[in-house]
């Protein structure tokens, strides 16, 4: 018989931003995933269009017709705050582009004025509250998934004698008609047919197009860190005496 899965996320430990093209796809020979710990925060704020309502009063002045509309759900927008700056992934996410040095190391970013037409997944694993790992697992965690977003742009910027810089994105919104099928990654586990244990495996039913974010909890473990971030200090460092 079916189970319902029943969990609490707590906490960030992974994110993956996969680039995509205008059609959500996701093309292995081009585009270069990032996955990193440094962030210090995600945020989605769902976009919802109130239903019309419709009243009618008779000349006494009482109720005739008084009616609502459902709500629309329109999409989710969508921020996110790093620790230090990794151009790899502004590069992805904004309208930011990475600055390369003499040695063709990616040194920085720069950002250019104009329409922003970049795509992107992001991928979320968090930690799970209480959560023991189930046989066969390597990891207990909570998986969030948004398959096709448009771009954002680097968030403000304040130099302070006191705290940290910090680096943003802001802006950027999920888009209908997602191409991400099961996806490109193996994200949970299964059982192997036949039996004797289990094995990696792709989200097991294909997104719809139209859904724009997907939470599941799963056994595999998060991706490592595929592009450490710049050193910017999270925490001002205490004055030496």
């Amino acid at each position: 018989m079916a189970k319902t899965h029943s969990y609490t996320p707590v906490l960030g430990k992974r994110i993956r931003v996969t680039p995509l093209d205008t059609c959500g796809k996701f093309n292995k020979a081009q585009h270069k995933p990032v996955a990193t710990s440094g962030f210090v925060s995600v945020k989605l704020a769902a976009e919802v269009e109130d239903g019309t309502e419709i009243t009618v009063r008779k000349a006494d002045g009482s109720l005739c017709v008084n009616e609502k509309q459902s709500n629309t759900f329109k999409y989710f927008t969508v921020e996110l705050e790093f620790c230090g700056v990794n151009p790899s992934v502004l590069d992805i996410v904004t309208n930011a582009t990475k600055y390369l040095d003499h040695a063709g190391d990616t040194a920085g970013f720069k950002v250019a004025y104009g329409k922003i037409e970049k795509k992107f997944a992001l991928e979320l694993w968090t930690g799970l509250s209480g959560q023991a790992c189930a046989e066969g697992a390597e990891d207990a965690s909570g998986y969030l998934l948004l398959p096709f977003i448009t771009a954002g742009t680097i968030g403000d910027i304040e130099v302070t004698g006191e705290d940290a810089i910090s680096f943003s994105m802001t802006g950027a919104v999920t888009k209908s008609g997602n191409a991400w099928g099961t996806g490109p990654y193996d994200v949970v586990k299964k059982a192997k047919q036949g039996g004797g244990g289990f094995e990696n495996a792709k989200l097991p039913t294909p997104l719809d197009p139209l859904d724009p974010l997907l939470m599941i909890d799963t056994a595999l473990a998060p991706p490592p860190d595929r592009a450490p971030p710049f050193p910017v200090p999270c925490e001002t460092p205490s004055p030496r005496h």
